[in-house]
């Protein structure tokens, strides 16, 4: 008996040492951020100072740091004519790039709103269609083809039955096609309706919307994911024009994430991997005065700055 106990004693000490995996502070110096992610948020009391404390050593390493530049009104109007006045009537044309040193993570994310009076301002990404309902052009809808539903011939149940196929045959004509009997014996198959979309071609597209479809080519070529010693991330957004206050402020939030953690009971999970993710926000007023542009431009100037102190 008392062998039994000891050996309890031990499976009991042993499934402990399992289930605990290295400390946070060991993780973190080892630069194991995705499972220094997963730890925190599952293996500790107190998830959230814990995802917090990761952050905050992620930061460190990573070093955040972010770009806004607004295309001023007059580089709009002089490279897209008529088309590009209409367009910074109602918009601001925002490029944001973002970029961390390397570290051990699954995903890093950045979000930029503008904070008015009213609240956040939305945004949208340059898309052509975006672009050319606001300068006045018309995408070309896709081709749309639409196969109507009918039987077919099943080749290989008529190699294996011909004789019940031509019964089955006579016996569906003797009923003027009313009573599918081949389809019941497996000689015939309905196709379902099908629908085809056939986008239009690329010369179809800047044929009906030019200036979209210029615009959208720079926003492309713009828009970029990088990895070298980090990650860089490019992108181009559309701020409406209209929400903006003297009072505006930028509101950044950036993500950390590590996919794949394996929960809190591995072996009796029945659901997905879990993910855990630090988020990290600070806002920044922008300097008074100006059009939304120029007080962009004041803010970040030709070098990238440090989203932390």
């Amino acid at each position: 008996m008392r062998r039994r106990v000891r050996c309890l004693g031990g499976s009991v000490l042993l499934v402990a040492a399992l289930g605990c995996g290295p400390p946070l502070r060991r993780l973190t110096e080892q630069r194991a951020y995705d499972q220094a992610l997963c730890a925190a948020s599952e293996r500790s009391r107190d998830p959230a100072h814990d995802l917090e404390w990761v952050a905050g050593r992620l930061d460190a390493d990573a070093r955040p740091r972010l770009h806004l530049y607004a295309v001023p009104r007059e580089e709009l109007e002089r490279s897209l004519g008529e088309a590009g006045r209409r367009l910074a009537e109602q918009v601001v044309l925002v490029r944001a790039v973002v970029a961390i040193d390397g570290v051990q993570i699954d995903d890093f994310g950045v979000r930029v709103a503008l904070l008015g009076e009213q609240g956040p301002v939305p945004s949208q990404p340059a898309s052509l269609e975006a672009i050319a309902s606001l300068v006045g052009e018309t995408i070309p809808e896709d081709e749309v083809q639409r196969i109507e539903s009918r039987r077919e011939l099943v080749p290989e149940r008529f190699a294996r039955r011909p004789l019940m196929g031509v019964v089955a045959g006579v016996f569906e004509a003797s009923t003027l096609f009313i009573v599918p009997v081949t389809e019941i014996t497996g000689h015939t198959r309905r196709r379902p309706e099908q629908t085809i979309r056939t986008p239009p071609s690329e010369d179809e597209v800047v044929a009906a919307a030019p200036v979209a479809s210029l615009l959208a080519s720079e926003v492309q070529r713009w828009s970029h994911v990088e990895y070298g010693d980090g990650k860089e991330i490019s992108s181009v957004w559309l701020w409406p024009r209209s929400l903006a206050t003297e009072s505006a402020t930028l509101v950044v939030e950036w993500s950390y994430a590590a996919h794949g953690c394996a929960g809190r009971k591995p072996a009796m999970r029945r659901y997905m991997l879990d993910t855990a993710e630090a988020v990290r926000t600070v806002s920044w007023p922008l300097p008074p005065g100006g059009e939304l542009e120029s007080r962009i431009n004041a803010l970040f100037g030709d070098r990238m700055q440090p989203l932390l102190p």
